[in-house]
């Protein structure tokens, strides 16, 4: 059996040890958790801008059906449709919805820009988890290794640790 002082170090020792492995596991999950947020916002920027082009798309759908209707319109009203005024409208029919879709396309991409600025920024937060996590653990190692030395009395007892002994004296020796 060892004596109660050893017994009393690798408890501190090892308590230390069990808690530095649990808080790098606990960073590490945190990490995870920030790398999968960060993946979940990079799909998502996709989908974002996916989502704007298709949407683009169907506002130069509905540009190319507004033009058709105004031509077969103006054909319906005895009007020439390949001079003038139906022209111009048809024009600017599909000027507007081109338009309209460039700016569905351009908005789509600065919110999956931002999107995908927020999925770095989380995965750059997850490494700083990570090296916190371990930084802390050596925190807690040192820690338990002074409580375990100074339990066991090193660098309290002895001469001239204890607060028995009188300092030595100063001595001013010239040369």
């Amino acid at each position: 059996m060892c004596d109660p002082m050893t017994a009393m170090m690798a408890l501190a020792v090892g308590g230390g040890v069990v808690s530095a492995v649990g808080g790098i596991q606990a960073a590490n999950a945190q990490a995870d958790a920030q790398e999968a947020q960060g993946q979940a916002l990079a799909t998502q920027a996709g989908q974002q801008q996916d989502a704007a082009n298709a949407q683009a798309e169907r506002i130069r759908a509905a540009a190319r059906r507004q033009a058709a209707e105004a031509r077969a319109a103006a054909a319906a009203g005895g009007v020439s449709v390949d001079a003038g005024t139906p022209v111009v409208i048809n024009k600017e029919i599909t000027r507007a919805g081109e338009v309209d879709a460039l700016n569905t396309i351009i908005s789509g991409g600065r919110e999956s820009t931002a999107l995908t600025t927020e999925a770095a920024n989380m995965g750059s937060i997850a490494g700083a988890t990570r090296s916190a996590g371990k930084t802390q653990a050596f925190g807690t190692l040192m820690s338990s290794a002074a409580t375990a030395f100074n339990a066991s009395g090193w660098r309290t007892n002895g001469p001239g640790f204890s607060g028995t002994q009188k300092a030595a004296p100063i001595v001013n020796r010239s040369f």
